[in-house]
């Protein structure tokens, strides 16, 4: 088995600032390894690795992309307009990516074709919280407020923007400041200087497990959104669909193992990648927070209730991504669903016994 974990610092000649004026470039095709197993890059969003991905971290640590014969390179990268860039210029293989850039070079005038394979957050990440003892109880409440986001390009302002316009306030009627992350969000919240938060689903778990009880507020038009999910060039997928399937099914094994026993696959984190760990607090602490942390995420990462198959694509739910999209004013061109996912590979991505990935995962402590 070989994974490894590298961050892209500079950008191949023909990858230009934006995706408007993207051309493929580098050479298509997966290469061989002197072990026989396929080489495969995979990007993933973050400075580095985390709770939130601890699901990859088990499928790593337990082999099963070597089961698959396939050698991983995590390709960490800072967002998810890079990871389009990458996709399209074929300097990745997958990409575990958020729907808007795909989306967007799917409109027709951009002639690129990437596809969602499966999906991997089944469901929209971001949202919006204020302190658990806030006046504010709905959308409505927020007229004259300020909202805290990691940053102002940051999606989750646009998710909060097309729901506060949707409940009847003006783009001028609540402030959008930025926050940062981790201890800065915590401060801005401490001293008073947000009334909410609009963040992605893990960091709201990381500011309660730093003492900050917070509460949800409801998005009707945005919470139903679909998530995101892993990602390839439509050529690659039509050329060599055996292998995204072999990919999807190692990923799907570490996802039924972390939703069976988190606090297990946080371990394996920390062993695959020991500077996942906060070391600044004792080892049980660590776990026990990055475990909480985990939890949240699975209930849009993991087998989702009522199915039996991970990695389930839903074309209403892709269907309402693309329309907010478009009611956002990030798209103005007609995309499909059938242009933005292919869920042929479902089936084969789930042919693995999922009952015994749960026994092993029981069986772990």
């Amino acid at each position: 088995m070989s994974t490894s974990t590298r961050r892209l610092r500079s950008w191949p000649a023909c990858l230009l600032a934006g995706l408007l004026t993207l051309t493929a470039c580098g050479t298509p095709g997966t290469s061989v390894n002197g072990d026989g197993h396929d080489q495969v890059d995979i990007s993933l969003v973050g400075p580095t690795w985390n709770a939130g991905l601890a699901a990859l971290a088990v499928a790593e640590r337990r082999g099963w992309f070597a089961d698959e014969n396939v050698d991983v390179d995590f390709v960490l990268l800072e967002g998810a307009t890079i990871q389009a860039q990458q996709l399209a210029t074929n300097n990745i293989d997958v990409a575990a990516v958020t729907p808007e850039p795909v989306v967007f070079v799917d409109q027709p005038s951009k002639k690129l074709d990437l596809k969602f394979f499966s999906s991997f957050y089944r469901h929209n990440i971001y949202g919006l919280s204020v302190p658990a003892d806030s006046p504010v109880k709905t959308l409505e409440d927020l007229r004259g407020r300020t909202i805290g986001a990691p940053s102002l390009g940051s999606s989750a302002v646009t998710n909060i923007q097309v729901a506060l316009r949707d409940a009847g306030i003006g783009k001028n009627e609540a402030t959008f400041v930025s926050v940062g992350t981790g201890g800065q969000q915590a401060a801005a919240v401490r001293n008073g200087d947000v009334d909410a938060l609009a963040l992605f689903d893990t960091q709201f778990q990381l500011l309660e497990n730093n003492g900050i009880p917070l509460r949800r507020l409801s998005l009707p038009s945005v919470d139903r959104l679909f998530g995101g999910g892993l990602a390839a060039t439509g050529d690659r997928l039509r050329e060599d669909p055996d292998l995204f399937a072999r990919i999807g099914r190692a990923v799907a094994k570490g996802v039924v193992f972390a939703q069976e026993n988190p606090r297990a696959a946080i371990q394996d984190l920390y062993a695959a990648h020991p500077e996942a760990r906060n070391r600044s607090v004792p080892l049980e602490k660590s776990l026990t927070d990055d475990t909480r942390v985990l939890e949240e995420r699975m209930k849009i990462l993991g087998v989702q209730p009522g199915e039996k198959d991970w990695g389930v694509l839903r074309a209403d739910e892709v269907r309402r991504s693309i329309d907010f999209m478009a009611r956002a004013g990030l798209i103005d061109e007609t995309v499909h669903v059938d242009d933005v996912m292919d869920p042929s590979l479902i089936s084969k991505i789930n042919a693995f016994d999922h009952r015994a990935v749960r026994e092993e995962a029981r069986a772990t402590g």
